[in-house]
């Protein structure tokens, strides 16, 4: 089972980038390495890096996310875009992502923000197109220099029905 927290150490920083570093190859994202450590920065400046580690204490999984986004060069806190969910391979599966979802929920309910949805880009695939379907909405597709990327979009209502604890 993984624990979810908010990086908020220099110690807990410095363990999931380095964390994320060593998996970089297998992140499954297209953008050149700068663009990812950027996005890290932002994340982190934005107090929404969370770690997750493992029953041992090792870490298992990263989650980083703006208040903003790309799109209107991150004005409007009312969306927050997931730009990295990583898991090491023996945490990937079902109860490993609906615990980081609903550790960005409480996150974002407890933030106070008035959060409207979250967004993200994943490359344009069949796969991540079936999976990401389940939950969110494909709004578009686009083609920036690093590849064919898809942006969904979940509003926060529907985020809700993955924490028990949380009522619209």
């Amino acid at each position: 089972m993984i624990q979810w927290s908010i990086a908020e150490s220099e110690a807990e920083r410095e363990e999931g980038v380095k964390f994320v570093c060593q998996h970089g190859e297998g992140l499954g994202l297209l953008y050149n390495w700068s663009t990812v450590m950027n996005s890290l920065v932002y994340a982190i400046e934005d107090n929404g890096f969370i770690i997750g580690t493992d029953d041992e204490g090792g870490m298992a999984a990263v989650l980083a996310h703006t208040a903003g986004t790309l799109e209107d060069g991150y004005k409007d806190p009312g969306r927050v875009e997931v730009h990295l969910l990583y898991f090491n391979e023996r945490h990937r599966g079902g109860a490993s992502m609906l615990g980081a979802l609903r550790m960005l929920v409480q996150k974002l309910v407890e933030s106070q923000m008035e959060v409207r949805e979250v967004v993200f880009f994943a490359p344009a695939t069949d796969g991540n197109r079936s999976l990401f379907g389940k939950l969110a909405t494909l709004t578009k597709t686009t083609e920036p220099p690093c590849g064919v990327l898809d942006f969904y979009t979940i509003p926060l209502g529907r985020l809700l029905r993955f924490d028990p604890y949380q009522r619209l």
